[in-house]
């Protein structure tokens, strides 16, 4: 009787599990924003609405160096209203920590926190986005404590968070933040001419999720809807060429197709988009598959614990959007 009442409550158990985990979670809808200017087209502003959008994380401004110094840059200007909660987001380039020291750095989470607070005072979450790596981690995460000190209780802290520290979390640590969002685009080596798809690659992005589910913290997701054009010289990356469709390179004269699906060969020096490029450079067209990313997200959705996420579209842009139906959108902020 004994053995009878083991198996059928581990039949219970294994049946209970398999049932939880394909339960469907609690989805939030938000977007990135990520120009420097907010002014939203009635297209963009009607997207928002229709998709029922509750949060959009706005890049504030970056900060870099400049002379030995960490400086905010490209501030951003707010032209537009929106309904949505705003999120402010800041962009911080992981050599500020390489080249200041901590004194520094306490001073710089204050100039941070003032910089937010000239382009809006009225936020409930602040998002900090930087990869740092193993040499930088204690600094960056020092900046964080040092950010919520300085900040009212009730503020709320967010990181960006890449692959590879969610893969090897216990070496690259956990920030100090109230939650983060997993970055699944640019998962390839862009720096590299290849033929696979840096912008996006399911295969390489699982590959790094197996432990996902141990995570010791939440997180969010955020997903490419843009497309991207990289430039190679000599086989070494030369430079993205901003707001470029593949129309456009199709339609210039100075660039062939190359054998290799979605890039182009130079054949003559040529100003293109702003941009000298000589013959021999080679451009990459890259597009972010619409059924790749909805079935990388069913899969994330089906190995995390939490009954709650937020699935994250970047970034709102009415030419990048226009590549994609209301149908995907609509199936993308779903579990399916």
């Amino acid at each position: 009787m004994d053995w009878i009442r083991i198996c059928f409550l581990f039949t219970i158990l294994f049946f209970g599990g398999c049932k939880s985990e394909n339960t469907p979670k609690d989805l939030g809808r938000a977007v990135y924003y990520w120009k420097t200017t907010f002014e939203l087209s009635q297209i963009e502003s009607a997207f928002l609405e229709e998709n029922k959008i509750e949060k959009i994380y706005l890049r504030y401004f970056d900060v870099d160096m400049l002379h030995n110094e960490a400086i905010p840059k490209g501030i951003l200007t707010i032209k537009s209203k929106v309904n949505q909660e705003i999120i402010p987001t800041v962009f911080i380039t992981n050599r500020v920590f390489e080249r200041l020291n901590f004194d520094q750095i306490a001073d710089l989470s204050t100039k941070v926190l003032g910089q937010i607070n000239k382009i809006s005072s009225t936020c409930k979450e602040i998002q900090l986005d930087c990869d740092w790596t193993l040499n930088t981690k204690n600094k960056y995460f020092f900046f964080l404590e040092k950010l919520k000190e300085n900040s009212s209780k009730n503020m709320r802290f967010s990181a960006t968070i890449r692959l590879h520290q969610i893969k090897f979390y216990q070496k690259t640590g956990i920030p100090p933040v109230d939650e983060g969002v997993l970055m699944l685009y640019n998962t390839g080596d862009w720096r590299k001419l290849k033929n696979e798809n840096s912008l996006f690659d399911p295969q390489t992005s699982m590959n790094y999720l197996d432990n996902i589910g141990n995570y010791p913290m939440k997180l969010n997701f955020a997903f490419p809807f843009f497309q991207q054009v990289l430039a190679y010289r000599n086989g070494i990356f030369y430079t993205f060429i901003k707001n470029c469709s593949l129309g456009e390179i199709d339609a210039n004269l100075a660039f062939e197709k190359s054998e290799i699906e979605n890039q182009f060969l130079c054949k003559n020096d040529v100003q293109f988009k702003n941009i000298s490029f000589r013959k021999n450079d080679i451009l990459k067209y890259e597009s972010s598959d619409f059924d790749k990313i909805n079935k990388t997200k069913n899969k994330i959705l089906q190995k995390i614990i939490t009954p709650k996420t937020t699935l994250i579209l970047y970034h709102l842009d009415e030419k990048n959007l226009s590549n994609f139906s209301k149908s995907q959108i609509s199936t993308f902020f779903s579990q399916n």
